[in-house]
């Protein structure tokens, strides 16, 4: 999040809370109030009432759902490799925990994995909380040339996901599993995200066929 025009930003977002209950804002992240050089008092008030308030407890695990990773999701990163490869439909539990500050030595900027209770059009699921825990299963790489330079880059091809605290997610497609958290601008964040991650058991099915010889009284020769 960065602190260009700190005081007009802070007006738009004001505005934004005030009229429209969290409405998306058509600038670059907005600089909270509270930051050096921005401005106090009933800004800082408005702002700090947009906080999502954090769940007082964390919920028990899943039946039928193992450990299988566990990752540190900086705030300043674009996007986290959690080294796993998840498989079409399987079903996945992610429990977070930490604390990231989307604006470096700004208290108020600071928030949990369910993110701040704001919405801009510089985050990359633009519907959920600024700053939240989200995921991504990249299925492929696409590679792009720029006309002019010549330059080639890879973008990454896949769905993205929200998790926030905790969320269950059964993936609708193949790919490698990756984290961030849900704002664009990344370069002065801090903090980090300590996510653990579950995978629901595989349970066998029982042929009737199975099921019968498993029933059948056995004779010994």
């Amino acid at each position: 999040m960065r602190g260009d025009s700190r005081a007009a930003i802070v007006v738009l977002i004001l505005a934004a809370l005030g009229a429209a209950a969290g409405a998306g804002v058509s600038a670059r992240t907005p600089a909270l109030a509270g930051a050096p050089g921005s401005s106090r008092g009933s800004a800082s008030a408005v702002l700090a009432r947009a906080y999502n308030s954090r769940a007082s407890g964390r919920q028990e695990v899943p039946a039928d759902f193992v450990l299988v990773g566990k990752v540190q999701v900086a705030g300043a990163a674009a996007w986290t490799d959690s080294g796993l490869n998840v498989q079409k439909g399987q079903e996945y539990y992610f429990q977070a925990e930490g604390s990231v500050s989307l604006q470096k030595d700004n208290p108020i900027a600071s928030c949990g994995p369910e993110g701040l209770a704001l919405r801009t059009l510089q985050q990359p699921l633009p519907d959920q909380n600024l700053g939240a825990l989200i995921c991504k299963v990249r299925e492929k790489v696409e590679v792009v040339e720029d006309k002019r330079s010549g330059e080639r880059t890879g973008r990454d091809i896949g769905e993205m996901f929200f998790i926030g605290k905790e969320n269950r997610i059964v993936f609708p497609a193949a790919g490698r599993l990756l984290f961030r958290v849900n704002e664009n601008v990344t370069d002065d964040n801090d903090g980090a995200f300590e996510v653990k991650i579950y995978l629901k058991r595989e349970t066998k099915q029982v042929s009737r066929t199975e099921e019968g010889i498993a029933a059948s009284p056995r004779c010994r020769i």
